[in-house]
């Protein structure tokens, strides 16, 4: 029997998807503080499998460093996770990514994401692959920066990730319950696409 309930496990597993983005779209982000959410041996690919990104936290700092520092968004539309093992789970996830291009044209496309997660301590990624299906064709670009950042910080608090005695983590799960099955996030201005802190 899991320690961790499947519900849980779902917010956790988005939590971790969730900083993933934030940390692409804040410039300068802590890399070092990043690959903690990434198991050792994690493997990054894309297109089903077909191209190996990384296959360490080594190849994948190198991969880190060839990707272009561009202002880009990443949209979680749809998500599903199940259990695979009793430490172990798998998250599925539609991502509408955008960037803008030269003369105000955007460029983007729908982004289906295939991720396991080890749960045996600190939750972590275990293998993500990223393949794209389709054009995003929406015209406008919609930044998610601070999106990313809100939707991390109540799902790794509704996957019970926070301190136990955290007076504002508390105030959070008391407010939002112990039935959240999903969560939007809609900015109220527009935020600086840049941080500081840690996703």
């Amino acid at each position: 029997m899991n320690a961790t309930p499947t519900s849980q496990r779902h917010h956790i597993a988005l939590y971790l998807a969730h900083r993933w983005f934030a940390f692409f779209e804040a410039p300068g982000g802590d890399l070092e503080a990043h690959l903690g959410i990434f198991h050792p041996q994690v493997r990054l690919s894309g297109h089903r499998g077909q191209r190996l990104f990384a296959q360490d936290h080594e190849t994948l700092r190198a991969w880190f460093a060839a990707v272009p520092d561009e202002v880009s968004s990443h949209h979680i539309l749809h998500s599903v996770y199940e259990d695979l093992a009793p430490d172990s789970g798998r998250l599925a996830f539609l991502v509408a990514y955008q960037a803008p291009g030269a003369d105000d044209a955007v460029h983007g496309s729908i982004i289906s994401y295939e991720t396991q997660i080890a749960f045996g301590g600190e939750p972590r990624f275990l293998a993500l692959d990223k393949t794209p299906t389709l054009p995003n064709t929406r015209p406008t670009f919609e930044p998610s920066w601070a999106t990313n950042r809100v939707l991390a910080r109540l799902h790794h608090e509704l996957g019970g990730l926070g301190e136990a005695g955290d007076a504002n983590g508390q105030v959070v799960r008391s407010a939002m319950g112990g039935n959240v099955h999903g969560l939007v996030v809609w900015p109220t201005s527009q935020a600086p696409e840049e941080s500081n802190g840690p996703a």
